[in-house]
């Protein structure tokens, strides 16, 4: 490039116009359009953030799922190598030996479904009406393996609880989120308890109450604002996603409820320290 010669004028550049609006429509259109938009564009990216938060949650389940179908596994083996082993075995014997073998392959098929059922992607269109109790019962035999190892399960359904606008799926995963964090935090604690409980709410009808609490160590105050950040945990990277308490609160909140952590825990059947609150619609679909 040559040198400008001295006492050249400086011709400024032309500053580029703005963007016209598309032809055909108002800016108010455009606008509107615009937002619409933004909030497709919001829903999908919820949906992407609760889809991770299952699949992250699908593989802790799995790795605590791996000493459970073990256990069948080794029963089938060892009662097929007593029956190799014998040269002669009585009839009653052998069929005492099938009933068994038959009754550890169910188990299997029950914990694979039970892997299967959480790998799977919600359904298009599923209705969005629960029933609180079946899908905490459901749950509770999922984390029936932890439960029985860390903690006893105390459920207070009150028989007056509406079913929830709320697909069953997305009800229960934030459940899972909820009862496995509680599992977390009571970890090595003694007489460790986990209760449940949901009801109906008189001072406003139009909702429902489930609150998990637990006995554990409790949740300082210095990280209880951040509790609800994406990514954020207090249980280092190998244990902890960061998705759990982020995907189930945005879950209840595209439902038009809520997940919070109450600030004291309340009146309980037995001694509470951590409390969390979800809120949900009652649906009124038939």
């Amino acid at each position: 490039m040559k040198p400008t010669p001295p006492g050249t004028p400086i011709v400024p550049l032309p500053l580029p116009l703005p963007l016209p609006f598309a032809s055909g429509g108002s800016g108010a259109g455009n606008a509107s359009d615009r937002l619409a938009e933004l909030e497709s564009e919001n829903a999908r990216l919820r949906d992407l953030l609760a889809a991770a938060g299952r699949l992250a949650e699908f593989g802790r389940f799995a790795a605590q799922q791996i000493h459970e179908l073990r256990q069948p596994l080794f029963a089938i083996k060892g009662l097929g190598q007593l029956l190799l082993e014998k040269e002669q075995a009585e009839m009653d014997e052998v069929m005492d030996f099938a009933r068994h073998i038959v009754d550890q392959s169910e188990r299997l098929t029950a914990l694979v479904s039970d892997l299967r059922q959480m790998a799977m992607p919600a359904p298009r269109n599923m209705k969005r009406r629960s029933e609180v109790g079946a899908v905490l019962v459901r749950v509770s035999s999922l984390l029936d393996f932890r439960l029985r190892k860390r903690a006893t399960l105390r459920t207070y359904i009150a028989p007056d609880v509406p079913p929830v606008a709320a697909s069953p799926q997305a009800l229960e995963q934030i459940f899972i989120n909820l009862l496995a964090n509680a599992l977390d935090a009571v970890a090595g604690v003694p007489s460790a308890v986990i209760q449940v409980r949901a009801r109906a709410l008189p001072e406003n009808p139009g909702l429902a109450e489930v609150s998990v609490a637990d006995n554990g160590s409790g949740i300082a105050k210095a990280v209880r604002s951040r509790l609800f950040e994406t990514f954020f945990t207090t249980k280092g990277d190998e244990q902890g996603t960061g998705l759990g308490l982020a995907v189930s609160r945005e879950i209840a909140r595209s439902m038009g409820g809520d997940l919070v952590l109450l600030d004291e825990p309340g009146q309980w059947e037995e001694p509470a320290v951590t409390v969390f609150r979800l809120t949900l619609p009652v649906s009124q679909e038939l």
